[in-house]
């Protein structure tokens, strides 16, 4: 059986063709209708090829969205979890299908090395390592699963996990899979989509009332967080390239692997706006349901792990801010979420959660000329530094206790 089956409509031959081709150079077996037997039933071959399959990549285009077979395998991909779609021509997908990110192989031309076909390699990829289906048990398919992540860039975290280049990571991508969009830019995390009660209790004795009420807010889709806060050496990066004005002063504390501080909301703007240009991703600053999601890291109560805040656990009530990373991380593999600087999110500040979004969108109507900051800071008290915990600044205010953290959809 092979690891992919390919659904596609009639008049798209040729382009399913290039598709086979570019799978097979990648490692992979790929079932499609040519393949039949002249003595099989189709819809039975059909049938039992799709359900053997690891992944299904459906190729989307005018004629396909209206082929009811085409449309009929797609819906059984997406109900087993192995649906890799790709767009081949501009077209309306059907509304079932919405919510799937497809990759844009309107202007591929077979090159392997283009960064679209390199997402749907990689989704490909994923499923592959993990999808669940009920076929029965079938030979071992040829693509080598042991063999190292193609996608690797970067070299290894310090988790041991291969850091991947930014370009071949999708939503199907594990969470806590690591990446990078340049050797010099943030390395990323991967957050799942996901459900938590966000604010504090009226239980809770640390609790304020710009803390409440605590709401279920749904975290629709996986985005990417900064694994660390930005620091010193990315923030110079970008200004020696053109894309932040601002040169924040350290205090004397030194650059480098320190969190870059002194920098405002607007600051934080310019940053992500030229990640987004030199990438070609959309980067930004996490919304502030986004951010406790991503601290919490699946933890109820006060800090994202058991008992009390302690010295060892995070920097805080000390004299300035420590190198990225020095503590342990979060279950989600984040550093640094408790204490070190404060962080700037998008949302604008309203003095309780009355009306907020529960969809984990930022919150930014309203009249307020604050922006809203998160997570505590060397300065600050334990208590500060609880995963409900909220500050507030103004968007042009730069302090020794404020940087920042980035965001990134994936898609």
């Amino acid at each position: 059986m092979a690891d992919i089956f390919l659904s596609y409509a009639k008049v798209d031959r040729a382009r399913a063709i290039a598709v086979v081709q570019a799978l097979g150079d990648e490692g992979f077996s790929v079932w499609w209708d040519d393949r039949l037997e002249t003595s099989e039933h189709w819809d039975e071959g059909i049938e039992r090829e799709i359900a053997a399959a690891r992944a299904v990549v459906v190729l989307w285009s005018k004629a396909s969205t209206k082929s009811r077979w085409v449309r009929t395998e797609a819906q059984f991909a997406l109900a087993a979890k192995k649906l890799a779609p790709a767009a081949i021509e501009e077209c309306t997908l059907p509304i079932a299908f919405l919510l799937v990110q497809a990759a844009d192989l309107k202007r591929w031309e077979g090159d392997r090395r283009d960064p679209n076909w390199l997402k749907l390699a990689a989704r490909v990829r994923d499923i592959t390592r993990g999808a669940v289906h009920d076929a029965p048990a079938v030979t071992a398919p040829a693509f080598d699963h042991s063999a190292p992540d193609w996608r690797e860039g970067y070299g290894e975290h310090a988790n041991g996990e291969p850091i991947l280049r930014g370009n071949t990571v999708t939503p199907s991508a594990p969470a806590g899979t690591v990446f990078r969009d340049d050797a010099h830019l943030p390395l990323m995390g991967v957050v799942a989509a996901g459900a938590f009660v966000m604010g504090a209790s009226h239980g809770d004795p640390d609790g304020k009332p710009h803390e409440q009420p605590a709401r279920n807010v749904q975290i629709a889709r996986p985005f990417a967080l900064g694994v660390y806060a930005v620091t010193f050496e990315e923030w110079d990066y970008a200004a020696a390239q053109g894309g932040v004005r601002h040169r924040p002063a350290d205090e004397r504390w030194g650059r480098g692997q320190r969190p870059v501080i002194n920098i405002s909301w607007n600051d934080a703007q310019e940053f992500t706006q030229w990640l987004s240009r030199a990438t070609g991703e959309r980067y930004r600053l996490p919304s502030e349901a986004e951010w406790e999601y991503s601290c919490r890291a699946g933890a109820t109560g006060a800090y994202s792990f058991n008992g009390a805040i302690e010295p060892r656990r995070a920097n805080y009530a000390s004299q300035a801010t420590a190198p990225v990373g020095w503590c342990d991380p979060n279950p989600f593999g984040l550093y640094d979420m408790h204490g070190n600087v404060r962080e700037w999110v998008e949302d604008l500040w309203h003095d309780n959660y009355a009306g907020a979004p529960a969809d984990g969108l930022a919150w930014t109507s309203g009249h307020s000329a604050l922006r809203v900051v998160r997570g505590g800071a060397w300065r600050d008290e334990g208590w500060f530094l609880r995963s409900a915990s909220r500050g507030r600044a103004a968007a042009t205010e730069r302090c020794n206790f404020i940087g920042l953290r980035i965001a990134r959809d994936i898609t």
